[in-house]
Formats: C-alpha cells, structure tokens, sequence
C-alpha cells in the first residue's frame, strides 16, 4: 500500500531528512550539491558516479574521472541573450564546437528566487511551474529555446517572486546529472513579469458544472440554463436531510496517526480532538494547474456532486479562470525540479497538503492511485485526518486497498463537519470550529456510542450506512 507516502506535514520533515543525507555524505568525504568544486574530485563505484576530496582520493588511491568543460577558451567566447518580450533564450557558439572542449550537454536552468526566504507560504504553489531545465540544442553556431515562463493572477499574491536564469554543463567523462559549470545569466524582476503569460487552470468543455453561481456571467440565452443548474445545485443540497448522523463519523474526527520509533515501525492510533479540526468557511475554488489529464478533471467534478450533498454548509466549485481560485492543485512529476524542490524524492510522497492552502500531486502517478491521492489531499483540506480504516480514502493501512473515492467513514465525517445545524458557527472573519459535545448535543448523538467507538475506534471503521450507499455510487464505484 503506497499510501504511506502521502502527507499532509510532511514538508516540514525536509530539513531533517536533508540534514540526515549531508551528515551521511560527509562522513564519507563527499559532498552534497550537483557541482564539482575545488578540491573535489570525481569517483565512480558499482555504476555510481560521487565527489570526494582530491586529498582523500589520493590516499585511497581510487582512480577518479577526468572533469573537463570549464574552459575559459570556450566559456569567454560564448555569449548569451534573453529577450525579455518573448522569453526567448539565445545561445552563440561562434563557431566552437562545445564537445570538442569536454562538454556532454548544456541546460538553461530556470528557478524562483532564495528558497529560505518562505517562498512556499508566499505563492501557493505557483513557483513550482517556474522551476525548468531545458538541455540546449547542439549547435556550432546559434541556438535558441522559448523559455517556459508563467506568472500568476492568483489573488493572494501581493508581489511577483524574481526568477534567476543559470547555464548548467555536464561532462563528457562525468554523469549527466553532475554539473561541472553553473554560471548566473539573469534575473526576472517584478518589473519583467508584466511581459509573461498567465497560468490557467486546466479546464476542458463538458465536464463541470458551472457551481460557482456568483462568477457567472449569465445571458439572455444562458439564462435557462443557469437556472436549470442553479436548481440541481438545491437539489443535491437538499439531499443531506435524509442522510443520518452516525456516532462512528464523531469518534473518527476526533482520532488521529502517529508513527511508532520502535521495532515495529508503524502508524498507529491517536486521540487528537475534534476541536482542533480545520473547517472550510470561506468560498472554496479549485483549480488543476500543471501535468493535469480530463480524467482529474472527472474525478474532482465526481467528488464534488458528492460533497455538495454531504457538505451543504460546503461552499466549493472549480473555476478555469486563476484569479478565482482559492485551493491550487498542482500537479507535477516528483523526478524534475518541480517536485524536487517540495522534497519529493524517489519512494517518497506521493502528494501533500499545505497548510499555506495548496496542494501538491506527484505528476507520475496512473490509474486508483492517482485518484486516490488526488482525493485524500483534498480530504485534508477539508479537515479529515489520516486513519488505518481499509475503506477510507485517507487511510494509511500499509496493506489496504487505493480507494478511489471518498469512502463511507469519510462521508460520515463529513456530514457532521459540515452539517447545517452548526450555522451558528459560520463566520467567515474567524475559524469555524465544533466541540464533540456540540455535535453530540446538536446532531442527537449518544454519548455512550461515541465513547464505545473511541474505546474501538476499530470497529468505527466498518460502518457502512446503507443511506450513504447512492454517494459510492455517484464518485463511479461501487459499493
């Protein structure tokens, strides 16, 4: 069960795992970093190709890798150009042939200014579009290469973050992946984004239901129509009425993993609080931006419907226009620079949310588990936690299906989170919160049930409501 990659905090794990990977490093003389410095020399092992201190490598008498492509004779006859219109990149060789100097490959290498400086809580995600790694085509005169360069309309953002354009160069007797030349070439200003596209959410015709009423530009001839959908949109609200509370929904909220340090290495349960819950209060807007496929699309369209009779209290939609989206999903390969630099690596996390209100899904995943990753996430966003119930989709049971879908457990969670009779509470200057004896007093709860199921939280598990049966139905799984 891959599941136990996703995290909701696991991106304030990565210094710790960066600091555990240098230590490691270190105290094998190599270093950390994608550049050879001086002093270092290059050593490959079992197909391995590492760094390690020229001092050491001769007392080890190891035979090291040549590591030419620093020439000045070729690097101060080269010279480079951006056009800052066209996010154009221009390379002239003047006639040198760069293999004939070591030179394996050239990249031009696009990343967001100072990564220490909370970029991540700033952007919402939207710096990772802007990570890029582009080899440059092999020429012995001129090349050039569109640089892929966005900037957003997200409406959080106050300022525009500066992009930094490096040239990379490999080795011919080195590995692809280790530069031996980096060098600065620009810098994208706020002044220079005025000049850059807008990224836009994925969006395709046909799909989603246009429940984002209040950004509708409605015609006489669409007018039929908005009120047709506006009707339906009543209809699957209307729908929560018939759906029982259940005391398992209540104990499942208030539960929550922990990891066990010891031999046996695994999650298990613990008391959290329901108190502590995120719930949404404001307008929620999706929007899939990056490696995104129509099926995400369905599948978000699917959870939706759903959501909108389990959560009627829930104001979320999809919007195909940036400046209305309030949760970004992004949607990048965990192998380029995009995904790296959110910490993902090889067995690592397969999505994330933050808590900046963003989502971050690893571009590579097919087929259950994409879908099962893409709707965990938004469970979090929702306020579920992580729980080892084999049918939920934000389980961590290691040996337990990749449900696809919002399970019965969550569904129960839900419609107590976000349950009309909790309107009192609905207030969108402040955090909307409930207490477990709100819900128990309000929602006619037994409190010896909900005891009983906190003392077995096991056996919360395996309720399965036959009210809730028609919801499975609707997110196209069955029962």
């Amino acid at each position: 069960m891959a599941s136990v990659w996703i995290g909701s905090w696991g991106f304030f794990a990565v210094d710790e795992v960066s600091a555990s990977i240098t230590h490691i490093l270190e105290k094998n003389d190599s270093l950390v970093t994608s550049v050879l410095q001086p002093g270092y020399v290059m050593h490959e092992k079992n197909g391995v190709k590492f760094m390690i201190k020229s001092e050491t490598a001769e007392k080890m008498g190891v035979v090291t890798l040549a590591m030419e492509c620093d020439s000045p004779e070729f690097w101060d006859n080269v010279s480079f150009n951006i056009d800052k219109e066209t996010n154009e990149f221009k390379v002239d060789f003047n006639n040198l042939d760069y293999r004939e100097y070591g030179i394996r490959n050239i990249y031009v290498v696009v990343e967001p200014d100072s990564f220490g400086n909370n970029l991540y809580a700033e952007a919402n995600g939207f710096e990772y579009h802007n990570f890029s790694k582009t080899r440059v085509p092999y020429s012995k005169t001129t090349s050039r290469i569109n640089l892929p360069i966005y900037k957003s309309d997200f409406k959080s953002l106050d300022k525009t973050y500066p992009l930094h354009v490096k040239i990379e160069a490999t080795s011919i007797n080195g590995s692809d992946s280790v530069a031996c030349k980096k060098q600065n070439l620009f810098t994208y200003t706020t002044e220079n984004f005025s000049m850059l596209s807008n990224i836009q959410p994925f969006f395709t015709e046909g799909i989603l239901q246009p429940y984002d009423f209040e950004n509708l530009t409605v015609t006489e001839e669409s007018e039929h129509e908005y009120v047709v959908n506006y009707i339906q949109l009543q209809q699957l609200r209307k729908l929560s009425e018939s759906l029982p509370m259940h005391e398992a929904g209540l104990a499942l909220l208030g539960k929550d993993l922990t990891y066990n340090l010891d031999s046996t290495a695994e999650y298990r349960w613990l008391h959290e609080g329901v108190g502590g819950k995120r719930i949404r209060n404001e307008k929620t807007v999706i929007g899939l931006f990056g490696d995104v496929f129509e099926s995400d699309l369905e599948d978000v369209e699917r959870t939706l419907q759903v959501l909108h009779v389990v959560a009627p209290n829930l104001d979320i939609s999809y919007s195909n226009e940036t400046k209305d989206v309030t949760l970004p999903i992004h949607i990048t390969n965990c192998e380029d620079n995009l995904g790296k630099h959110i910490g993902c690596t090889e067995g690592g996390w397969a999505g994330v949310y933050m808590w900046e209100d963003y989502i971050w899904i690893d571009g590579s995943l097919r087929d259950d588990f994409r879908t099962h990753v893409i709707i965990h996430e938004i469970g979090h966003a929702l306020g579920l936690s992580h729980n080892l119930c084999w049918t939920s989709a934000m389980t961590y049971e290691r040996m337990g299906p990749d449900i696809p879908y919002l399970g019965h457990v969550d569904l129960l969670q839900l419609s107590i989170l976000y349950n009309p009779v909790f309107d009192s509470k609905y207030n969108k200057k402040q955090n909307r919160y409930i207490s477990r004896a709100e819900a128990i007093d309000k929602l006619g709860l037994s409190e010896e049930r909900v005891s009983y199921y906190e003392d077995n939280i096991e056996e919360a598990c395996y309720q399965k409501p036959g009210s809730y049966d028609y919801l499975i139905e609707m997110q196209g799984s069955e029962k």
